[in-house]
C-alpha cells in the first residue's frame, strides 16, 4: 500500500510536523491550489482555506498555532498604524491577509488601504514565515512590529490556529493517525531541528516559545471564532462548511 502523499509550507515553524515523512514544499497559495486540485491525500494548509473546502475534514491534534506573539505572521510600520495610509500584503497566505482585515476593522478600529505594491515610502508591509524572522533580526530601529497572533490574542482570548492538515476524501486509512505520530516526534525533536538553522537558539526559542502546536477545544474554537468572523465580512459564504475533526 502506498503512503499518502503529503504537501505541507516550507517554513520552520512546519517542520516539527513532517517530522520523519516525506512532503512535497509550497507557498501556501500554491500548497492550497495543488489540494484543492487533488495532488495531496493531505496538506498543512492556512485555515482560511481549510474553511473554503465544501467539506472541511481537519487531522484533530497539531497544527501551526499562537497564543499570543506569533513572530511569524507580522506588519512592519513605520508609522502608527492609524497614519500608515497602505499596507502591502504577502500574497502567499490568505488566512494572514484576511486575519489582518477583521483585526483592523473589528478591533482596531483602523482604516488602512491594502495593496499588493506601493511606492509609498509610509507604507506598511505584512511579512509571513521565515522572511518575517529574518526582518525582525535585521530591521531598522525605525520599523515598528504589529504582531496579528498577540493582536488576537489579546482581543478574543483565543489561541489562532494559522494552519492545521487538511484531509482530502478517500486519504489511506490512518493518515491522521501518521501525522498525529510525526508531530509527537517533531515535537520531541524540536532542538535536532533548532540544531540545523543558522541560528540554532533563534529557532528553538521561536519553535518553543513562539509557535504551539497542539490542537484542542480552545484551538478549535479559536477556528470557530475566526469562521463567524470570516462570514460577517463575507469573506466566506454563510453555508460554508463547518470542520470535521478526524
Amino acid at each position: 500500500m502506498r503512503g499518502p502523499r503529503l504537501g505541507c509550507v516550507p517554513y520552520l515553524n512546519a517542520r516539527p510536523l513532517i517530522h520523519g515523512l516525506e512532503a512535497e514544499l509550497e507557498v501556501p497559495s500554491t500548497l492550497s491550489r495543488r489540494f484543492l486540485a487533488g495532488d495531496f491525500d493531505a496538506a498543512l494548509i492556512p485555515v482560511y482555506e481549510i474553511l473554503r473546502l465544501p467539506n472541511p475534514r481537519i487531522a484533530d491534534g497539531f497544527g501551526i498555532v499562537s497564543v499570543g506573539e506569533v513572530r511569524s505572521v507580522v506588519v512592519a510600520h513605520r508609522l502608527p498604524l492609524e497614519q500608515t495610509p497602505e499596507i502591502v500584503l504577502d500574497p502567499s497566505s490568505r488566512t494572514s491577509v484576511h486575519l489582518l482585515e477583521i483585526l483592523l476593522a473589528d478591533h482596531l478600529k483602523v482604516s488602512v488601504r491594502l495593496v499588493e505594491k506601493s511606492d509609498d515610502p509610509r507604507a506598511a508591509r505584512l511579512i509571513i514565515g521565515d522572511p518575517a524572522l529574518r526582518f525582525q533580526e535585521r530591521m531598522d530601529p525605525a520599523w515598528r512590529i504589529f504582531d496579528l497572533g498577540r493582536c488576537w490574542r489579546e482581543w478574543t482570548g483565543l489561541p489562532f490556529v494559522f494552519a492545521a492538515w487538511a484531509l482530502a476524501e478517500g486519504a489511506p486509512t490512518g493518515t491522521a493517525d501518521l501525522l498525529r505520530k510525526a508531530a509527537r516526534d517533531g515535537l520531541a525533536a524540536r532542538p535536532l531541528i533548532a540544531a540545523k538553522e543558522p541560528d540554532p537558539d533563534a529557532s528553538l526559542d521561536y519553535l518553543t516559545r513562539s509557535i504551539h502546536f497542539p490542537i484542542g477545544p480552545d484551538e478549535r474554537a479559536g477556528i470557530d471564532a475566526f469562521r463567524r468572523r470570516l462570514v460577517s465580512h463575507s469573506l466566506l459564504p454563510r453555508e460554508a462548511g463547518v470542520p470535521v475533526y478526524v
